[in-house]
């Protein structure tokens, strides 16, 4: 009997409708806090960089501009379709798995992955490829984030006031969902030591979390792609799901969405 395809552990749908949306409003709530971390590492014309896991190509193509022509980027994604052809010429769009695929050896200055590790079971291995990938002395950036238990209670402190204990079942509906899926929703807070177990040295980290609101915003994108996977937890219901989006809709809602630890170190010359 032959073998079935191995399952993507992915906890997102990659065919849905509104996925590059999604994707998008994700790029406008985290793009400030990701390149001013990778500025301030010293990105700078004439650098090799590898963006693993891009999305819809922001970070790859504010890369590109960085690096200007002397410099080259390389953006990688199971899905690439989202990030398209759009950048500069020093900027290379490439489908690629960071298990399965080859990577340059020691080869960039800096690497960077963004809400990727987070999901991929084999993380570890995951990391391990992404430090051989940059250069003696180069930097790796690693972001993800951590909802898991208090951080989800801690997020839901600013809701709206009368949605806050609803806000905290959602949370504890989000980290079943993603421990379900084989991915970690509290991995954010754990890799300053997964960086320093890969050997990297100067690792050092912080955290975002930006106050947001409006219609249309990531985090009801994310709830409505999820919709299936929250419900099948048992630990929230489709109408106080329904409830719950429709409160972050409201053009006055202001409140916390996912917080992001950014993370990051030098590989040893």
């Amino acid at each position: 009997m032959p073998e079935s395809p191995p399952q993507d552990p992915y906890v997102f749908d990659r065919t849905w409708a509104r996925e590059h949306e999604r994707l998008t409003a994700l790029e406008q709530v985290y793009d400030g806090a990701s390149t001013e971390r990778l500025a301030a590492l010293g990105v700078a014309p004439g650098w090799a960089c590898l963006e693993v896991g891009c999305g819809a190509g922001s970070v790859a193509r504010w890369l590109a501009d960085r690096v200007g022509p002397t410099g080259h980027v390389l953006a990688t994604d199971l899905d690439p379709r989202f990030a398209g052809d759009r950048g500069p010429a020093q900027l290379t769009v490439r489908r690629h798995d960071l298990l399965a695929d080859p990577l340059p050896a020691g080869a960039f200055d800096l690497v960077h992955a963004r809400a990727l590790l987070e999901h991929l079971p084999q993380r570890d291995e995951a990391l391990r490829r992404l430090v051989a990938a940059a250069r003696p002395g180069g930097w790796v950036v690693v972001e993800d984030f951590d909802i898991e238990g208090p951080m989800g209670e801690a997020v839901a402190r600013y809701w709206p006031a009368d949605h806050r204990l609803p806000a905290e079942r959602l949370y504890r509906a989000l980290t079943a969902a993603f421990a379900a899926a084989g991915a970690d929703p509290g991995y954010g807070r754990r890799l300053p030591d997964a960086l320093a177990g890969a050997g990297l040295t100067e690792v050092g980290a912080r955290v975002h979390g930006p106050l947001v609101g409006g219609a249309g915003g990531f985090l009801p994108l994310t709830l409505r792609q999820l919709r299936a996977p929250l419900l099948a937890t048992g630990l929230i219901t489709g109408p106080q799901l329904d409830e719950l989006i429709g409160v972050l809709d409201r053009p006055q809602a202001r409140y916390l969405p996912n917080l992001m630890v950014t993370a990051w170190g030098r590989r040893p010359h």
